[in-house]
């Protein structure tokens, strides 16, 4: 037994070394992706306006008939109150995707800010790091996943009193130990949140992890399945003009079909519209998030061009176990309580990770205060990935504060020039404890700080939205994005003093200390 739990103390420890660097980037991104809508909001000012009780899309068929011409599919997504305006994601001219925001109140196009935000770049980015090239992302993202898993079963086997170390923390001990508490203490506290999270992320990309599951029982062709699970229609066009049905009275349609499903009302999510204009052309209204419900059913009812119902479709028993899990991942019903303990939760697994790596920092120092070539790469790794990833992301947002609507440098648009200020940044931080050794942590907490309280004035100039501004007018997405920079800001100056007082207390022998110095093995077992 006691060679099986040292086998799981080396995996563990060296599973946690190699993974932890991306892990981290993946719950950091995950935590801000609980609120990637109130992001957006922030980050694209113009569409900080309010919903209405009732939409019209036939009140925007002059917007529909411009972008048909360029895209045979327009997906519509309808006002909700964390994302108010009409959303309509096209395929462009050049064949990338586009997005068109509507004021839902008028009707009118909005000039919005060009920034992928958090829907577009940081929700991506938690499980696909934007490494589009044969599902690379994909792939990285279902390693770190089963990576995760390992690192959760293995840590559970080598700590006897797991549920013990829920209740212990000496954070006057010697740093070693406290270090070594905080991070049991994080695991343990959101331990089902932790194995939650990449259990279902890997569920939720079956179809990439287990391709051949998919294709098989339907003779090798994925495509049945997918109309089969998520109500997929895929219509040729005649080529004859035809003028679409009422696409409004469509949605009450389908509304009135689930809310007598439901027992209460239900507000589709989504409008699909392929070949608008065109005789052979279809409307598509899902409801993805039904009320009161963890589940993302995906429920749809298609109409052809004149308003005829084709095909009413809704999950089956394992379509629905399959979106529970969705539901359970993505959290996206509305539950502000449980919106809040996922964020928290997402940061104590970041914290989690990054007391881990600092543990094994310091485990490995020699007690005359020298420090292997190993240690000093994984310090530089730890800070990039850790403080280095907050500061990057900080550069994002401030990046989309400063850049002039129309920028663009060597043929990339202003949102790619936000994501190059980003990607730059994290660049930065990891070559930047090469030269400065120790003294990053502290160079990255005054950056961090910094960046927190210029997001925050930039915000202020640009838009004129201070915190009683957006608190006198009710828009909490705004002021609640302000008041996490701000209070990150004051956690980045209170690591900074305490780091400084770290490095400036002489360091004693480990005699002195009032325990013996911990080994890396010896602590975890």
């Amino acid at each position: 037994m006691k060679t099986f739990r040292q086998d799981m103390t080396t995996l563990h420890t060296w599973a946690g070394v190699i993974c932890s660097g991306l892990l981290f980037a993946m719950f950091w991104m995950g935590a801000l992706s609980v609120f990637d809508r109130e992001i957006d909001r922030w980050m694209i000012p113009e569409t900080r306006i309010d919903a209405p009780a009732r939409v019209s899309i036939d009140a925007i068929r002059p917007v529909l008939d411009e972008l048909s011409k360029e895209s045979p599919r327009l997906r519509i997504r309808l006002p909700k109150p964390r994302e108010p305006t009409i959303r309509i994601g096209y395929t462009g001219a050049g064949g990338e995707r586009a997005v068109r925001h509507i004021d839902p109140n008028s009707g009118a196009s909005i000039r919005a800010t060009d920034s992928m935000a958090g829907t577009g770049f940081i929700f991506p980015f938690h499980f696909s790091f934007h490494l589009r090239w044969m599902n690379l992302g994909y792939w990285l993202g279902g390693f770190l996943a089963m990576a995760m898993l390992v690192l959760i079963v293995s840590g559970v086997v080598i700590h006897r009193k797991i549920f013990a170390e829920f209740f212990v923390f000496r954070p006057r001990r010697q740093l070693r130990r406290s270090t070594l508490d905080f991070h049991n203490l994080t695991s343990v506290i959101a331990l089902p949140f932790h194995f939650m999270l990449p259990f279902t992320g890997l569920v939720i990309f079956f179809s990439i992890y287990l391709p051949w599951s998919v294709g098989l029982p339907y003779g090798g062709d994925p495509e049945p399945l997918f109309e089969e699970m998520y109500a997929t229609v895929k219509a040729a066009p005649a080529g004859s003009p035809f003028e679409f049905a009422s696409v409004d009275r469509a949605i009450q349609r389908a509304s009135e079909r689930w809310t007598a499903r439901y027992g209460e009302a239900v507000r589709p999510d989504y409008v699909e519209l392929q070949h608008w204009g065109d005789a052979a052309g279809l409307i598509a209204v899902r409801n993805i998030f039904p009320p009161r419900q963890v589940s993302m059913n995906k429920d749809a009812v298609i109409f052809s061009a004149d308003g005829q119902v084709l095909k009413a479709s809704s999950a089956g028993p394992v379509r629905r176990a399959h979106a529970w899990l969705s539901g359970l991942h993505f959290i996206q019903f509305e539950h502000w309580a449980l919106r809040w303990l996922y964020f928290f939760a997402g940061l104590s697994g970041c914290a989690m990770i990054a007391t881990g790596l600092l543990f094994w920092i310091r485990s490995r120092i020699k007690r005359d205060g020298t420090e292997p070539a190993e240690v000093r790469a994984v310090r530089a790794l730890t800070a990039g990935s850790v403080t280095g990833l907050i500061a990057a992301t900080l550069v994002f947002f401030v990046a989309n504060r400063l850049l002039p609507a129309t920028a663009s440098v060597a043929g990339f648009d202003r949102s790619d020039l936000e994501v190059w200020a980003f990607c730059l940044a994290w660049l930065g931080a990891f070559l930047h404890p090469l030269w400065r050794g120790k003294a990053a942590w502290i160079d990255h907490c005054r950056v961090i700080a910094g960046l927190c309280v210029l997001a925050v004035l930039l915000n202020w100039a640009s838009t004129g939205d201070h915190l009683l501004a957006t608190g006198s007018r009710g828009l909490w997405s705004v002021f609640g994005v302000d008041a996490m920079l701000l209070a990150g800001g004051l956690v980045a100056v209170w690591a900074m003093r305490k780091l400084q007082c770290l490095n400036e207390t002489p360091r004693r022998s480990a005699r002195a200390l009032d325990e013996p110095e911990l080994s890396a093995d010896a602590a975890l077992s």
